[in-house]
C-alpha cells in the first residue's frame, strides 16, 4: 500500500482525533444549511483551521444532505505551494492518512495520466497542505467516498477542466481548494477579494484578472465547469483571518461557495 502520510497534522489542524472531530463539528454545525440541492462543486479555503475552518464549514455543511448510502467520488483541485511544474500532478497513492483514518484514492485517478498535462510528481505532494486540509472535513460530512487528488501548478483552466470532465459523473463532487489574497491590510484585502467573489457570483472570468487567489486557476476552472453545465453559484461566506483568529494588519481572505443544479 502506498500511503500519503499527514504533513500538517498538529500544525494546520489538531493531531488528536477527538479534538479534530470536535473542531470540525463546531465549524459545520455553526453554518446554515442552504437551499442548494444537487451540489456539484464547492470552493473551500485551505489555511490553518483556526483561521479558515469557520469559513470552510459553510461549504461542507452543504454536503451533509447527500445520501449517506451513495459512494461519492470527490475530485479535489488545489494549487501547489512548494513545487513548480508544468501541468497537474495526480496523487496516485492508494490512500491518504489523516487523524480520522484513511481516505482511499479512486481508480479514476490513474485514468488522468492518459491526458498530456497530467502526471504524478511524488515530491510535489509530500509537504503540500492544500489537498490534505480538505480531507478531515470530507471524512466528517460524507459516509462513503473516494478522492481524485489533483495538485496543479502551471496549467490552463481549459486543460484542468478537460481532465475533470473526463472522469466526472452523476455521483461526483468537485472541491476547489483556494485561499484569496495574502497579507494585505484588512480593508485592502476586502477590496481585492471582491473581484474573486464577483467572478463566482456572476460566473464571469473577467473578474479573475484582478483576483489574487492562490487558486485562481481553480476558480476559473469551476466557473467554466458551471457554465458548461448550466449550474448556479452561491457565495456562502467570505471572511479574513482578521475576522477569525488573527490581527487585521496583515490578513488572508477566505471564500466558501457552492455550485448546484439539475443538469448533470
Amino acid at each position: 500500500m502506498k500511503i500519503r502520510d499527514t504533513a500538517v497534522a498538529g500544525a494546520f489542524y489538531p493531531e488528536d482525533r477527538e479534538e479534530l472531530k470536535s473542531m470540525i463539528r463546531r465549524f459545520v454545525e455553526s453554518a446554515p444549511l442552504e437551499d442548494t440541492d444537487n451540489i456539484k462543486a464547492i470552493i473551500a479555503p485551505h489555511a490553518g483551521y483556526i483561521y479558515s475552518g469557520p469559513i470552510a464549514g459553510y461549504s461542507y455543511k452543504q454536503l451533509t444532505n447527500i445520501d449517506y448510502l451513495k459512494n461519492i467520488k470527490v475530485i479535489i483541485i488545489a494549487p501547489s505551494h512548494y513545487a513548480y511544474f508544468h501541468g497537474a500532478s495526480v496523487g496516485l497513492f492508494d490512500a491518504y492518512k489523516t487523524p480520522l483514518g484513511f481516505v482511499n484514492v479512486s481508480k479514476d485517478a490513474q485514468k488522468l495520466l492518459q491526458l498530456e498535462e497530467f502526471h504524478f510528481i511524488l515530491d510535489a505532494h509530500l509537504e503540500e497542505h492544500s489537498i490534505e486540509v480538505q480531507l478531515p472535513f470530507l471524512q466528517y460530512t460524507l459516509s462513503h467516498f473516494e478522492i481524485v487528488p489533483i495538485l496543479y501548478s502551471e496549467i490552463s483552466e481549459e486543460s484542468l477542466l478537460r481532465g475533470i470532465l473526463s472522469i466526472f459523473d452523476e455521483n461526483t463532487i468537485l472541491v476547489v481548494s483556494t485561499d484569496l489574497s495574502h497579507y494585505y491590510p484588512y480593508d485592502i484585502a476586502i477590496k481585492k477579494d471582491s473581484h474573486c467573489i464577483k467572478a463566482v457570483q456572476e460566473l464571469n472570468k473577467k473578474h479573475i484578472l484582478n483576483c489574487e487567489a492562490c487558486g485562481k486557476t481553480g476558480i476559473a476552472t469551476v466557473i467554466d465547469f458551471a457554465k458548461a453545465n448550466n449550474l448556479k453559484s452561491k457565495v456562502l461566506k467570505y471572511a479574513t483571518s482578521g475576522d477569525t483568529a488573527g490581527p487585521k494588519t496583515q490578513v488572508v481572505g477566505y471564500l466558501s461557495a457552492v455550485f448546484y443544479g439539475d443538469t448533470l
